[in-house]
């Protein structure tokens, strides 16, 4: 019987087994062809040696199909290795698409499919800077998300409203971050507008992060809204929640903060990167 080479692509131990299966049948291979000069040798002999060598041909007849059944064991074996192997690869990779948190409400193990920074559609049809800067955002936007959880469209929102489309960014700080008595990086002091309660306005100067690049800018605000002051936006069905949440828990001072963002991720498609 033919050594039949079985492809596997998997691992470890799933192609182990199989190689050694393949080895295995290649030993029995030599064998049978051995066996098959035995029984020609006997067979031109047999005028000489009478029943002597009728019984070393059954026997030799016996260790050929013998030899015939583990190889074909061995070979299903192989197939079987091989099938569970391709199951494993596909789970995993289903797997590896996505993310798993708790439920707070439920303690409950709770998936979500991770972003990919897919093209963008341009549903506001944008063009020149304003769509640069859409697309310099987007894959960090995702990688935050696929991180930390925030939503794609509310770092994106918050991007161009915080920097005026990357026009008005304080040291590579595209989201206006302050720097706060725990930050140890770079800063830089700005004059800055703020909103009382009661709809008035005043200008404070303020300290403000300073960041390397807009990357690290990113990221560095990912990793803010994952403070327990920002739970609530990270546990946000959707970016309408989410621009809400952002509000209510303090990160700006603009009464209408959370109406501008949604109003940004709805007229110019930002949520096209957040998972179902």
């Amino acid at each position: 019987m033919p050594n039949e080479n079985i492809a596997v692509s998997s691992y470890g131990a799933f192609q182990d087994g199989v190689s050694t299966i393949n080895n295995l049948n290649s030993d029995l291979e030599t064998s049978q062809k051995e066996i098959a000069n035995c029984k020609s040798s006997l067979d031109s002999d047999a005028v000489f040696m009478g029943p002597i060598c009728d019984s070393c041909m059954d026997a030799f007849s016996k260790a050929d199909s013998i030899t015939s059944d583990v190889v074909a064991t061995f070979s299903s074996i192989a197939s079987y290795l091989t099938d569970t192997a391709a199951s494993y690869k596909e789970g995993d990779t289903a797997g590896s698409q996505l993310l798993l948190s708790i439920d707070p409400n439920t303690n409950r193990v709770v998936t979500s499919t991770k972003a990919t920074a897919a093209p963008y559609a341009n549903k506001g049809n944008i063009s020149g800077d304003n769509l640069n800067f859409i697309n310099s955002i987007k894959d960090g936007a995702v990688q935050a998300y696929n991180e930390y959880g925030v939503l794609p469209s509310l770092t994106m929102a918050q991007a161009i409203l915080e920097s005026g489309w990357g026009k008005h960014s304080i040291g590579n700080n595209i989201f206006g971050i302050k720097a706060g008595s725990s930050w140890t990086g770079k800063t830089q002091n700005c004059l800055t507008s703020e909103q009382n309660a009661d709809g008035s306005y005043y200008q404070i100067t303020d300290t403000f992060r300073d960041y390397d690049s807009i990357d690290e800018s990113i990221t560095d605000h990912a990793k803010l809204l994952t403070n327990d002051r920002y739970k609530p936006v990270l546990e946000a069905k959707n970016y309408k929640e989410a621009c809400v949440a952002v509000r209510q828990c303090g990160y700006a001072t603009s009464l209408d903060y959370a109406n501008s963002l949604i109003s940004l991720v709805e007229q110019y498609g930002l949520d096209q990167w957040d998972p179902v």
